[in-house]
């Protein structure tokens, strides 16, 4: 049952985080740079492509439902 709630939790913040790329790409991108040199880098480079950010919420947003509703039994 863990392990259930745990997927599920996953799932609720894949989703969330989907649909905020949605709404802000740019800032949502920026609010990850952080850490590493590189990983700054990578981050920055997905704010000025907010076309591919949104594209990748929208599959983020596909995965998590997926993941949640996986979770209920039939």
């Amino acid at each position: 049952m863990a392990v259930r709630r745990l997927k599920e939790l996953v799932g609720i913040v894949l989703t969330g985080d989907g649909v905020v790329g949605l709404a802000a790409p740019r800032r949502d991108s920026l609010l990850w740079d952080f850490g590493p040199e590189w990983y700054g880098r990578v981050m920055e480079s997905f704010a000025d492509r907010p076309g591919l950010v949104r594209g990748l919420a929208a599959a983020e947003i596909v995965g998590g439902l997926w993941l949640v509703l996986r979770q209920y039994p039939e």
